[in-house]
């Protein structure tokens, strides 16, 4: 083997493009990826004939591919929402698959593509042109048109017809012909499966919710899933951003033809586990079952019995997102103990297990309560955990731990070539990302400057580097390493979003 997996990635956020790879490394594992300027920009479509030639490339070196078909078809994420191409193009556009496959008949492939999400806003950054008039109109009528469907509810009934009458004709037309092709293509996916140019489909629910076209589309492919009996090979479930995590980690997996980590998770309250989050239309325990299965393993009930331990910090009565300041009361209550949570994680890192944190008790960002009683109390180290992470939605958080605290357990399963500051690289990034500047730093600069100042960047490096360096004195890493920051960018012009480099030397 050649250790080498090619990932097409969703598009050119460091988080999509570079942490798989990050990941997979702990494992002694390389993703390669095509070059960022060839992977577009926002709505800017990728250039889709020099990503496929690139997969071409590099196909002879690699042992397995992780495709996004929204990268493939559309361009990316974002483009695959508001793209003209019709599906006669986007459907031809899969044949690079299948010659793949035909010539690479022995390499697995596995493909993701996101069901198009639905915005409950009039935010039209990543939507069509239109989103910023009619957004929640349209968020209204595919939210009441399926909960008519679904219960028979006049009420639901009088509400759809109410927001038909607000939205455009010619408008609702054009979005419902949109979601219409991505569901189109989805199907010829489910083909590909059945004609075997694809070993595992992912459909990620990107932004969901209990009702919804999006969640009308899943029901009809979970239906022809069950139908066709390709479940063992087809997975839906929430999430987007963090599948290649998954898959990568899966993959490498099944290559290296061992076992997959079996894990057992608990939780900072019991309540808080049964909570929705937002953007998502189950529990956190159920999402939490969700990315272990997707990954390839399930949960045990008994610590012992379980090779990786999965600490899920939970809301108390409300998921938070610091991000757009909602629920932010509703997060850190009675309903929950942080601190027994701790003192329970720093026992079983005692007794030589393996514990990884997710932290979902927020969206878009770490918990504030729960990150200095992490640091300081009990004696946890941080750089005992086998992973890390509290980033964008529940899924996209458990879905990057499962795959790190995989590849930390295959490292030490194989007792080769286990570098320790691989892992300690990826939980200071992730803390520096998902606390130091998704918590801190992005809410002090927006209270200071909108998005479209023009000195942005500076105002985010100055206070990023000033709170990263206050905050690795609290840790152990200085101790033992010279923590060196630079490149930092916005990868999106926005401070939704950072990327940075990491590097430790040494002392």
């Amino acid at each position: 083997m050649n250790k080498k997996i090619a990932l097409v990635p969703v598009d050119a956020r460091p988080v999509t493009r570079d942490l798989p790879g990050q990941i997979a490394r702990i494992g002694g594992w390389d993703v390669v990826v095509p070059p960022k300027e060839i992977l577009g920009f926002l709505k800017i479509p990728g250039d889709i004939d020099a990503v496929r030639e690139w997969l071409v490339s590099v196909a002879g070196e690699v042992d397995g591919f992780v495709i996004s078909i929204d990268m493939l078809c559309y361009g990316g994420l974002v483009p695959s929402r508001i793209s003209p191409d019709s599906y006669e193009i986007l459907n031809n556009r899969l044949n690079s698959i299948k010659e793949l496959k035909k010539k690479y008949p022995e390499k697995p492939i596995m493909a993701f593509s996101a069901t198009m999400r639905i915005s409950n806003n009039y935010v039209n950054e990543e939507e069509k042109p239109y989103w910023s008039e009619y957004g929640m109109e349209i968020y209204s009528y595919s939210y009441q048109y399926h909960r008519f469907l679904k219960t028979g509810l006049k009420e639901a009934q009088l509400e759809m017809e109410e927001m038909e009458k607000k939205i455009p004709a010619a408008i609702l037309q054009d979005y419902k012909e949109t979601r219409e092709k991505n569901f189109q293509l989805n199907l010829a996916l489910l083909k590909g499966i059945e004609d075997g140019w694809l070993d595992r489909l992912v459909f990620p629910q990107d932004d969901t919710s209990e009702y919804g076209l999006n969640i009308l589309e899943q029901e009809k492919l979970s239906r022809e899933v069950l139908e066709k009996e390709l479940f063992v090979k087809v997975a839906i479930y929430p999430g987007a951003d963090e599948v290649a995590n998954s898959l990568a980690a899966r993959m490498i997996y099944e290559l290296e033809g061992l076992p997959k980590p079996i894990f057992y998770p608990f939780y900072s309250g019991e309540k808080g586990a049964l909570i929705n989050a937002l953007y998502e239309d189950r529990p956190i325990a159920e999402s939490v079952k969700g990315q272990v299965y997707a990954f390839g393993s399930f949960i045990e009930a008994i610590p012992g019995e379980a090779d990786v331990l999965l600490a899920v910090n939970v809301p108390g009565k409300k998921q938070g997102d610091p991000a757009i300041q909602i629920f932010l009361g509703d997060v850190d209550t009675p309903d929950r103990n942080i601190g027994e949570w701790v003192q329970r994680m720093k026992h079983y890192m005692d007794k030589g297990h393996l514990v990884a944190v997710a932290d979902v008790a927020y969206a878009n960002g770490a918990d504030p309560a729960m990150i200095p009683q992490l640091l300081a109390r009990v004696d946890v180290d941080v750089r005992e955990l086998c992973g890390f992470a509290a980033w964008n939605t529940a899924g996209n958080t458990i879905g990057t731990v499962v795959a790190q605290a995989a590849m930390v357990h295959l490292a030490k399963k194989k007792g080769v070539d286990f570098d320790q500051q691989f892992i300690d690289e990826q939980i200071l990034f992730r803390l520096l990302e998902d606390y130091v500047y998704q918590t801190v730093v992005r809410q002090k600069v927006r209270a200071e400057v909108k998005d479209d100042a023009p000195d942005l960047l500076e105002r985010v490096e100055k206070t990023f580097l000033e709170e990263t360096a206050a905050f690795i004195k609290k840790t152990s890493f200085e101790k033992d390493y010279n923590v060196e920051i630079g490149n930092v960018i916005l990868p999106w012009n926005r401070t939704f979003e950072i990327g940075f480099k990491l590097e430790l030397k040494q002392n």
